[in-house]
């Protein structure tokens, strides 16, 4: 990992690699309101009404997307109801769309959108190149064809689980290479090379991994996100919190970090999900070794990280290898 991400991490903006499953749900659903600007939309006719579902019905699912597609172009609220239901925000935000997400989009659909069969019964719609789709599938009911909005929300909940894990992923490694460059100088004038104990640096010194650079002063080698564990307010979803020593299954056996007053022997942090089972699932810890551990605490993950004593990677604990990492998971 290279300087341009610590700076990026100190500006509060997502890590580069990111940029594909950072997009967020908002860009997943802005693929589809380039439908009615980037080419023509059919007039399509006044959809049937199942009662049982209480949700419109097709006879194809082409003419369930072509409905869709109209409901963006005239911003029809009353046919996004009959398409999606009352909560249809929930899915499409379309009040925080930019038209810049547009215009990008809009290119993806001209050059490529089609329909996925994902057996006999279902389908998703599929926009550009890289064929990222709505995370609400149209399924083939008893009555016809109809966006199946219960499946879609469990979609579009792994989706932001996949997206979270990965920037926990980058966001532990980020802070291990920042407690490699903090420590390259010596921030409290004490005539000691030792790891910061901080996320955040008392105001007017260098003694976490972030502070206020003034112009013309080195920039902190991490952002400050990293810190925050006020409710809704994690980095990605995820909550982080340093560990000061090491127990007997870490390399080197059990002992404190601090030597002293400094922490010099080493340095640790854990990774927890704010919301297990919505925003994220597994854990995950690394410490000066630069290996990434990860284990799903389960529904206790909070409690469990938040009183954990030391580093201690045991057996439960598995390495986080390239193919087994979110980003090779994350639904497009």
């Amino acid at each position: 990992m290279n300087d341009t991400k610590f700076k990026q991490m100190a500006n509060a903006r997502p890590l580069p690699i990111m940029n594909k499953y950072l997009t967020s749900l908002l860009a997943i659903c802005t693929i589809l309101i380039t439908l009615s600007c980037s080419s023509p939309v059919k007039p399509v006719a006044e959809p049937e009404i199942d009662p049982t579902l209480q949700q419109a019905v097709f006879k194809t699912p082409e003419a369930a997307a072509n409905t869709f597609a109209q409901a963006v172009r005239n911003d029809d609220q009353a046919l996004f109801n009959k398409l999606l239901g009352a909560d249809f925000r929930d899915i499409l935000p379309l009040d925080d769309v930019s038209p810049e997400d547009l215009d990008n989009f809009n290119n993806a659909w001209e050059k490529h959108h089609t329909l996925l069969a994902q057996g006999d019964k279902k389908t998703l719609l599929a926009i550009g190149k890289e064929e990222w789709t709505l995370p609400v599938p149209i399924v083939e009911g008893k009555a016809g064809w109809y966006f199946d909005v219960d499946q879609g929300l469990e979609l579009m909940r792994i989706r932001r689980i996949g997206r979270n894990e990965l920037a926990s992923i980058q966001s532990v490694l980020a802070y291990y290479d920042a407690q490699m460059e903090y420590a390259t100088q010596d921030h409290d004038n004490n005539g000691v090379l030792e790891y910061a104990q901080k996320f955040i640096s008392t105001p007017g010194t260098q003694d976490g991994l972030y502070w206020d650079a003034a112009p013309g002063e080195v920039l902190s080698p991490l952002g400050k996100l990293l810190a925050d564990r006020s409710e809704g307010g994690g980095y990605h979803g995820y909550f982080f919190r340093i560990l000061k020593a090491q127990g007997p299954n870490a390399k080197g056996g059990a002992y404190s970090y601090m030597m002293g007053e400094n922490m010099r022997a080493g340095f640790a942090v854990i990774a927890w999900p704010e919301k297990y089972g919505d925003s994220g699932i597994m854990s995950f810890i690394v410490s000066h070794d630069g290996i990434v551990y990860q284990q799903d605490l389960g529904p206790d993950s909070a409690n469990i990280a938040e009183s954990m004593p030391t580093y201690n990677p045991d057996a439960d604990w598995i390495p986080v290898h390239e193919e087994d990492s979110p980003e090779s998971k994350v639904a497009q």
